[in-house]
């Protein structure tokens, strides 16, 4: 799976004008500069993890959805699949990270519907 900046860019693009957001609005959201925000909807700046954690939460949609991933008929995706070939040592790392970002959105989510 090779990384499109460009067709990422468009559906980070796609999502926020979909939820009536300005740029400033999502900068506000996210705390990524309105610079950032260009630069992504451009192609012009490969998304980090931080980044795309950020953008899961303002948008309230999966990683599958910025990074323009169908998901397959039986369950799986292409990001499973994708985990599955790496090497064990390294997908338990990728495992481990993915489920810390998880819980912390979790505790996100909680937090914001105690406010």
């Amino acid at each position: 799976m090779k990384y499109d900046g460009y067709a990422v860019g468009l559906i980070i693009r796609q999502l926020r004008k979909e939820r009536g957001m300005t740029k400033d609005d999502l900068s506000e959201v996210t705390g990524l500069s309105v610079s950032t925000i260009t630069q992504l909807e451009l192609g012009g700046r490969n998304l980090s993890l931080r980044s795309l954690y950020l953008l899961m939460t303002a948008f309230q949609c999966d990683a599958n959805t910025i990074l323009n991933i169908e998901r397959r008929a039986d369950g799986q995706n292409s990001v499973d699949e994708e985990l599955e070939k790496l090497p064990e040592e390294l997908k338990e790392v990728y495992q481990h990270f993915f489920l810390q970002i998880l819980n912390h959105y979790k505790e996100v989510r909680t937090a914001e519907g105690k406010r």
